[in-house]
């Protein structure tokens, strides 16, 4: 994979170089006030590198992710309960909260639960509680989805 950082020197010095053999040399004696017309931004992102390797011998099962039935839950939740989260199906994201508990809160048909995997953002509210109907979910890219509701994840024994 090529390193981002290589492109982006190699612009920088085409860009110096041209700059370099034009500039007259200046007498001592001048006053030279700087050229500002010009400003280059060079945006290189941050690139992220995560490796898995899954091994899977004779001896070993492979785990698979447990099973879960909805039940009914609260309208609200407390903003400050929820540590995780992961997008297990298309239309809903499943909440972990610091209690141990899985809710899941249900997303528009409009509004697939497939941008929010870099995570999401919730407007503070006065009383500290993200509530169906009422509350949105921003993803990261900024498309906001309206909860329909909450679900319990209870697992199936």
């Amino acid at each position: 994979m090529l390193n981002p950082t290589i492109p982006a020197a190699a612009m920088l010095m085409l860009l110096a170089a041209p700059g370099a053999a034009t500039a007259p040399a200046l007498p001592a004696a001048t006053a030279v006030s700087p050229d500002l017309g010009q400003h280059i931004t060079i945006h290189v992102p941050r690139m992220t590198v995560t490796t898995t390797t899954i091994i899977a011998t004779t001896t070993t099962t492979a785990r698979s992710t447990p099973a879960f039935r909805e039940k009914k839950a609260d309208n609200c939740l407390k903003m400050k309960k929820i540590i995780g989260f992961w997008v297990m199906t298309n239309d809903s994201i499943d909440l972990l909260l610091d209690d141990g508990t899985r809710l899941r809160a249900q997303l528009g048909s409009d509004c697939p639960s497939l941008g929010f995997y870099a995570g999401f953002y919730v407007k503070p509210t006065q009383d500290g509680k993200i509530c169906a109907k009422r509350d949105v979910l921003r993803s990261r890219s900024g498309k906001a989805c309206a909860v329909g509701g909450f679900s319990k994840l209870v697992p199936v024994k």
